[in-house]
């Protein structure tokens, strides 16, 4: 059992909308929290919050806005589809609620930045599911860079095949965008979690025609628009002249993901479970292999924001903020990708009237990329 007190001693509510397989984690996440009281779920699949809310003897609604009139938690966990986000996010700023929502933040950076202004001035915490930051791996490779020297190259991918049946994902107006926004989101917070912004991308992505894979499994429907990426890849380059190349594919596998960082003294080769030290001649010098809990992350995430809520604390880890400099990258690697030339992430961020120091005004000093 997690314990996790309120600075005042009080029980905090919480609430989550969106029971696939990131809400249901979360759901159990905040089960295990002391000091938490999980307020309702909700999912517009009846049956799938009834079973939820059963498993945690909480209430189920299939009606969103009417878990949050009637039980009006103190924090959201929003695990939705992202065109769902916008009236949700009203309605929590409305109330005064808030949210933790799982990635992307927006379909794209203009909506990300309303969004974080909005939630600002309203004086209200919004945070995004950045769970890798969470995985004792990850932060250990973060921790560890400064032993290899200067970077000058980094690689990441991310693959995993969700099968012919995309539904909202193949969809750009209800996505915002396929495999680099929804997998590759993370490989990006990975990056400028642990080296800033990058100064220039070039990209490319591959819509895939799905026909053939849906008629092998003897789907003849008539289908709804496919017009979102399938695979993409982006090599990025700093003003250290350091190079990263970044793979996402949501049509192969096996699932598999990496991260990766090569300086002058040696190189950090990290995944979900493990992250290898290695020197110049490829000697292991720290090895970290730690299994993960499937709700591990989650409850982490969950105990530093709530935390953060109960104690008031004026920044936390993976603000809305700072996830706009997620955005400013995933923007223009689309951009990109459409223009065939090297586009800019600040210029990305220029555009909605930002600069880099911006997104950085409600991360803990500790937490911010060197």
């Amino acid at each position: 059992m997690v314990k996790y007190v309120a600075m005042n001693e009080e029980t905090l509510t919480a609430a989550v909308i969106g029971l696939g397989g990131f809400g249901r984690q979360m759901a159990d996440a905040l089960a295990d929290l002391d000091g938490v009281r999980l307020a309702g779920v909700a999912d517009r699949d009846a049956r799938r919050a009834e079973s939820a809310a059963a498993a945690h003897d909480t209430e189920a609604f299939s009606d969103n806005r009417q878990l949050l009139m009637s039980a009006r938690p103190d924090a959201l966990f929003l695990a939705t589809p992202p065109m769902a986000g916008p009236d949700l996010l009203k309605a929590c700023l409305d109330i005064g609620i808030h949210v933790w929502k799982e990635t992307p933040l927006g379909r794209n950076l203009e909506e990300a930045a309303a969004f974080a202004r909005r939630f600002d001035a309203a004086g209200l915490k919004l945070a995004v599911g950045t769970q890798r930051r969470f995985l004792p791996s990850y932060r250990r490779a973060r921790e560890l860079r400064t032993q290899i020297g200067e970077v000058f190259l980094a690689r990441g991918h991310y693959l995993f095949d969700w099968g012919p049946e995309l539904a909202w994902r193949a969809d750009r107006k209800s996505s915002g965008g396929g495999a680099m926004l929804e997998l590759g989101y993370h490989l990006v917070d990975l990056l400028t979690w642990t080296l800033g912004l990058p100064e220039q991308v070039f990209a490319a992505t591959v819509v895939n025609d799905p026909t053939e894979a849906l008629l092998a499994n003897g789907i003849h429907e008539p289908r709804p628009p496919h017009n979102t990426d399938d695979s993409a890849t982006a090599v990025l380059r700093y003003k250290s002249d350091a190079m990263v190349n970044l793979v996402a594919s949501r049509v192969t596998g096996p699932a598999s993901e990496q991260f990766c960082l090569h300086g002058r003294a040696g190189s950090i080769t990290a995944d979900a479970e493990t992250c290898i030290l290695r020197g110049p001649d490829g000697t292991v010098r720290d090895h970290l292999v730690e299994a993960v809990e499937p709700a591990g992350p989650f409850r982490r995430q969950a105990e530093t924001f709530l935390s953060a809520i109960g104690e008031q604390a004026p920044r936390y880890a993976c603000s809305a903020r700072e996830n706009l400099l997620t955005h400013a990258v995933i923007d223009a690697i689309y951009l990109s990708a459409h223009t065939g030339q090297p586009e800019s992430p600040l210029d990305s961020l220029h555009t909605h009237g930002l600069q880099p120091t911006d997104c950085f005004t409600m991360t803990p000093r500790d937490e911010e990329a060197s």
